[in-house]
């Protein structure tokens, strides 16, 4: 186990020459899993897309249906953007910058989906509940007959709510499915900044 990358890294043999090969081979490893699982969760949207648009068209909200599918299609496009820039960081010989490099790039990503969970999904889900129930009895005989500022106050509170349930449940899947590979990423950063101290 002496040759193991997690020693390799931890003895500071990362510039040794006779460990690149060795090196290059566990990095593409760590680096196919992360892409395995994204590529997964980018086609786990259309089954879901699937089920939601088969539910809208069967009601007939035809305008709702129209706009899930929008909304979803550009999920599928940015996950698929996402997974294509992740690809072009590519293994080199420098074992500092690309770890680094595959670190800044991932947390920009996090933290531009957590904004994306946070506000975009909340607001689609607003619009979307709105399609579908405007002209149902429940909304007519409550919302719609209360005052312009409570109905306000209403959108508000939904909105929040939609939203720090969307925000938790991405933040609690993705500790799930890629915490110990990004705890790996970061523990592997930190002893290379060590290391330069």
């Amino acid at each position: 186990m002496e040759n193991s990358i997690e020693n390799i890294w931890k003895n500071g043999n990362h510039g040794n020459v006779k460990n690149i090969e060795f090196y290059n081979r566990e990095s593409k490893l760590w680096f196919q899993q992360i892409l395995k699982y994204l590529k997964k969760d980018n086609m786990s949207l259309i089954p879901v897309g699937l089920l939601i648009l088969g539910v809208l068209l069967l009601y007939q909200e035809f305008l709702a249906a129209g706009l899930a599918f929008g909304f979803l299609f550009f999920l599928f496009l940015l996950n698929k953007n996402t997974i294509a820039k992740l690809k072009n960081i590519k293994p080199s010989d420098d074992v500092q910058h690309y770890v680094k490099t595959n670190q800044v790039f991932i947390k920009n990503q996090k933290r531009n989906y957590i904004i994306l969970t946070g506000s975009i999904i909340p607001l689609f889900m607003l619009v979307e509940l709105w399609l579908v129930f405007n002209d149902s009895e429940v909304y007519l005989n409550t919302i719609a007959s209360i005052s312009f500022i409570k109905k306000i106050i209403f959108a508000v509170f939904m909105y929040l709510a939609i939203g720090g349930i969307s925000l938790v449940s991405y933040l609690v899947s993705t500790e799930a499915i890629y915490g110990k590979l990004l705890k790996k990423l970061d523990e592997i950063v930190s002893d290379f900044e060590t290391e330069n101290k």
